[in-house]
């Protein structure tokens, strides 16, 4: 898969020049900040604290991009490589936890060899559906690592300025909240490592084998691999999108984590299960059962991927542009089930009027 500097070859260095210009703007606010802590008479403790400050600023200044691309590499390595969080690989881990789970030495009856062979299959279908996932999943992060890419260097860039805000006193605050969002930034794989806990925990629930003991036809095994795999796909996409913002609202307001992931998961679900619905039953309309099956899907990756991304339900566009009238869950005409009337409207005012 090309890279960030094969797509964009000129831009790191159209970068790099912006910071070199922008330092003598920073330096031109360290010499303000001597200016004014001079004039307000300072002690020689003030005027200590405001040389270390000058000296931390100045290795900042110089430093940040270094050390800011150090940190990405390192954080991609040990988290996404290092600890497995590679959303590509999910399938393998699911095929790894059915081999541990899975009892060979004990001895099976007829009805329990008919039982293993659906479950064998009912294994193989959701194998190839989450390896279908991950790649889409892995194929998201691509991209949001180039986002990452182009949000960091931008803020290196701009950085000089930022920094030098903080030798004034009065103007300290906002170059502290702009490295705390960069920081942010650099978090973003560690928003996916705690995403990678829930969908461990959940290919644990689908790959729990309780049921067979109960039911050796492997009805109910099947109705909980089914189950897992709408939640494990939902929340793939869903944490992909949605764990960059989260981490980096931890960091810069001390949010919880896993507890704004898990709300805001459970939200986006109950979202894109009703955009889902909307879009089946707008599509249904036209009697065409792919057509309907491919707007429902369409409409789910984009409910999930814009509500992760706290954009509203993309999937609306579906229904709205179908030219029907909105629908409800309980039916009434006038009211739309996504809650997103403004695209319907908006959709509607750039038809062409030919009457």
């Amino acid at each position: 898969m090309a890279t960030f500097n094969s797509l964009f070859p000129t831009f790191l260095t159209k970068c790099a020049d912006l910071h070199t210009l922008l330092l003598s703007v920073a330096f031109a606010f360290f010499i303000t900040g001597i200016i004014i802590t001079a004039f307000h008479k300072p002690t020689h403790r003030t005027l200590l604290h405001l040389l270390l400050r000058l000296l931390l600023l100045t290795t900042l200044l110089v430093m940040l991009p270094s050390w800011g691309n150090q940190i990405q590499t390192l954080l991609h390595d040990d988290i996404l490589s290092g600890l497995g969080v590679d959303p590509a690989l999910v399938y393998q881990q699911y095929n790894n936890l059915l081999v541990t789970k899975t009892n060979t030495t004990a001895t099976a009856s007829w009805w329990d060899i008919v039982g293993q062979i659906q479950s064998a299959t009912t294994n193989l279908i959701v194998s190839g559906i989450l390896w279908l996932i991950g790649q889409f999943a892995s194929l998201l992060i691509f991209w949001a690592y180039i986002f990452q890419k182009f949000i960091l260097n931008l803020g290196y860039a701009l950085s000089p300025l930022l920094i030098g805000f903080m030798a004034i006193p009065a103007l300290k605050h906002i170059g502290t909240r702009y490295l705390l969002n960069l920081v942010g930034v650099l978090m973003w794989p560690l928003g996916w490592a705690v995403a990678a806990l829930i969908t461990q925990g959940i290919l644990d629930f689908m790959t729990d084998r309780s049921f067979l003991t109960i039911d050796p036809s492997g009805s109910l095994y099947t109705l909980q691999n089914l189950i897992g795999l709408v939640i494990a796909a939902f929340w793939i996409i869903f944490s992909t999108v949605a764990a960059p913002v989260v981490i980096q609202h931890v960091v810069t307001s001390g949010a919880q984590a896993g507890g704004a992931l898990l709300a805001g998961g459970f939200s986006s679900f109950l979202q894109t299960a009703a955009t889902t619905a909307g879009a089946a039953a707008t599509a249904s309309s036209a009697k065409m059962p792919l057509v309907t099956a491919g707007a429902a899907g369409m409409a789910a990756v984009l409910s999930a991927a814009s509500s992760a991304a706290n954009m509203g339900s993309a999937g609306a566009i579906i229904i709205a542009g179908s030219g029907l009238p909105p629908r409800s869950a309980r039916g009434r005409p006038g009211d739309d089930i996504t809650g997103d009337k403004a695209v319907r409207e908006l959709i509607a005012k750039s038809k062409p009027n030919y009457y």
